[in-house]
């Protein structure tokens, strides 16, 4: 299933706490991690470098001013992906390193190509300062990869229970698929959750799925929640603290994939307010 995960990092400790998680699935399944610095080209070449080094030209040309910011960007590559490596090689886990230059979003999902899976954290660096309101790394990413992407909160936690919501789809049928052999490996008790208008299409939902995971032999519980909001309906059970889940599996897009492109879509929702690390599909 997963043989190469790549792994985005800005040296945040958001970014930091993905590589622990891919770490944890790299030795379940045997896999490699690939640590991904990208140089930001807007911190390169936006305004603002430009601002500062026409303000004190006298002093230091634009040129020089913007070669230092380079080989300082560069510095913290090295000891970014130093530290990737530092938590691969304690795992065991094999590692190789890539550094590129560009639009950090685009350069990631260029990355992952020929890799399995994208473990990144929620937010990078400067999530102090982040509008949720705007786009992200990580949501431009979930919407132009073809690859699962596993997101992260700031601490991690290893998996004990797993939720993975389905509505039916052929995404939610995937997240069904990878939810299943994650926790057929890691032995793990699995939820399934649906949303729908009414309580007995739900159900009918549920059933199918059941009958998709006998084959993986687990400890399968199922909710039917009745509702047209699904996100609040998945978020609710999600970050129910009795219930403790600690992996949430879902499809990437639900049944209308117009629907889910626009900004506060169940996707997009969900990604933003569960409490615990998400597994997107594709």
């Amino acid at each position: 299933m997963i043989k190469q995960i790549l792994v985005p990092t800005d040296g945040s400790e958001n970014s930091l706490t993905a590589a622990d998680y891919a770490v944890s699935l790299a030795r379940l399944f045997k896999a490699s991690i690939r640590g991904l610095f990208v140089k930001d080209v807007k911190v390169l070449t936006g305004p603002l470098i430009h601002d500062i080094g026409t303000s004190i030209g006298g002093m230091v040309p634009y040129g020089t001013f913007n070669q230092i910011i380079r080989e300082m960007m560069e510095s913290q590559a090295d000891a970014t992906l130093n530290l990737v490596e530092g938590k691969c090689s304690q795992g065991g886990i094999p590692y190789s390193r890539e550094i590129r230059e560009g639009v950090v979003s685009h350069e990631i999902v260029k990355s992952a190509d020929d890799c399995d899976l994208i473990s990144m954290g929620k937010m990078g660096m400067h999530a102090e300062w982040h509008d949720v309101f705007l786009g992200t790394n990580v949501e431009f990413v979930v919407r132009q990869t073809h690859k699962p992407v596993l997101i992260t909160p700031s601490e991690f936690k290893p998996f004990t229970k797993m939720l993975i919501a389905y509505d039916g789809c052929t995404f939610a049928d995937k997240a069904l698929q990878n939810g299943a052999e994650i926790a057929r490996a890691m032995k793990l008790p699995l939820t399934v959750v649906c949303v729908a208008g009414k309580k007995d299409e739900a159900s009918e939902l549920l059933l199918k799925a059941r009958t998709f995971l006998e084959s993986y032999q687990l400890i399968v519980n199922t909710v039917a929640k009745e509702g047209n909001d699904h996100a609040k309906g998945i978020l609710e059970l999600c970050n129910d603290e009795d219930e403790k889940f600690d992996l949430l599996v879902m499809g990437a897009y639900g049944h209308s994939k117009l629907r889910e492109m626009i900004l506060g879509s169940t996707t997009v929702r969900v990604m933003r307010s569960t409490h615990c690390p998400i597994l997107l599909t594709r």
